[in-house]
């Protein structure tokens, strides 16, 4: 299905079994050819953050989609790599009777065009029902940072909405992803995690934090477009407290995060950045330094042979 739609896009046939430059040169190709359509329609307004390793294009609104179809609240790409893991980043609301607003969806209620609020802040604002979202989006480093704020209407409250941030990626192409986390909900130190099976090169780091009025509740890992297509639709059942229904894969995946909210406002801060290794990985010691460590040795090794100077 993803196939197709690059195909569609494209106006070529995409075969996930081609070599994986392959098919990333064919993911920035899509992305080549959406950011032609943004830049002739009057209506698309991105705004670009970027830094020496890292460019983030914020869209808000104007993907004007659900979270299954490519393209969404932002684009980032890794510089230093020059490769763009983001097909589809879906901030969404899932209110007390079920249905959903997908913010980053402008077509259907969610953000407008980004703006531009200077000093490398970008905002987005959407009223849905009878919550206020407003966003602001910063690049710290690699860390493409959006701090969300949500205000009940006069009247009522929060509770017993879910704010949720959905993060469908390819990591150098598509199928052959895996998905991990570290720490905990109740620990404070949750992160999720998403790379290439087989070629590596860099690993997608995601994790968020309720400043006020919210709580971390549910978080998850799943195959696209299901994954997608269940949060969208309302069901929560897909994520879990404790990562009891994590797909690590490999597959074709997705992460989310979800946040149970109350009171008359709250605030959340939403982390999406890369790293070089997955997890728990330790870069490999590189020639210079093992013949470093080689020479060192060898001088303990003389030292202890010699004794300790004589202090004559």
């Amino acid at each position: 299905m993803k196939s197709s739609l690059l195909a569609a896009a494209l106006g070529r046939d995409v075969d996930v079994r081609r070599p994986r430059f392959l098919t990333r040169s064919l993911q920035h190709g899509l992305v080549g050819v959406v950011a032609l359509l943004a830049a002739v329609s009057a209506a698309a307004a991105p705004v670009v953050l970027s830094n020496p390793t890292t460019s983030v294009t914020v869209n808000g609104g104007e993907a004007g989609n659900g979270l299954v179809p490519f393209g969404g609240f932002f684009d980032y790409t890794d510089l230093s790599v020059g490769a763009t893991p983001t097909w589809s980043i879906d901030p969404f609301l899932r209110f007390s009777s079920g249905s959903t607003a997908v913010l980053s969806n402008g077509a259907a209620g969610g953000f407008g065009s980004p703006v531009d609020l200077g000093s490398g802040l970008v905002g987005n604002s959407a009223v849905t029902g009878a919550v206020t979202t407003s966003a602001v989006t910063e690049l710290a480093g690699t860390i493409a940072r959006t701090t969300f704020t949500f205000t009940a209407a006069p009247g009522t409250r929060l509770d017993g909405t879910v704010f949720g941030f959905y993060a469908e990626n390819d990591i150098l192409g598509f199928g052959d992803d895996t998905a991990a986390f570290t720490g905990s909900i109740a620990g404070g130190d949750l992160a999720l995690f998403q790379y290439d099976t087989v070629g590596g090169g860099i690993t997608v780091r995601l994790s968020g934090v309720a400043a006020s009025g919210a709580a971390l509740t549910a978080f998850g890992s799943g195959i696209w477009t299901g994954f997608g297509t269940a949060l969208e639709s309302g069901d929560l059942t897909v994520l879990s407290a404790d990562g009891s229904n994590f797909v690590g894969g490999p597959g074709d995946l997705g992460l989310a995060l979800a946040f149970a909210l109350s009171g008359d406002s709250a605030s959340i801060i939403v982390d999406y950045t890369t790293q070089p290794l997955p997890p728990g990985v330790v870069s490999e010691p590189s020639g210079i330094a093992l013949a470093g460590l080689g020479a060192l040795l060898a001088l303990i090794a003389q030292r202890r042979r010699s004794g300790p100077p004589s202090r004559g």
